[in-house]
């Protein structure tokens, strides 16, 4: 099983943390739920990140 997310499950995070930050009543738990989403989605767009870039630093040793 692959650790790098899907990018929709890290979209998905940033929506529902929004979901959760408007939806009413607005108390506080909401809020540590939001930022804890948000943490995940910024966490997943790092994931994202590093293996795309290692994806392509792997490539062009690959054809030689």
């Amino acid at each position: 099983m692959s650790k790098v997310p899907h990018p929709l499950q890290v979209v998905m995070f940033f929506v529902m943390a929004v979901i959760f930050a408007t939806w009413q009543p607005f108390v506080w738990w909401r809020v540590g739920a939001a930022v804890l989403m948000l943490g995940f989605g910024c966490y997943g767009l790092y994931v994202l990140r590093r293996s795309r870039r290692k994806e392509s630093s792997q490539e062009p040793g690959e054809l030689e």
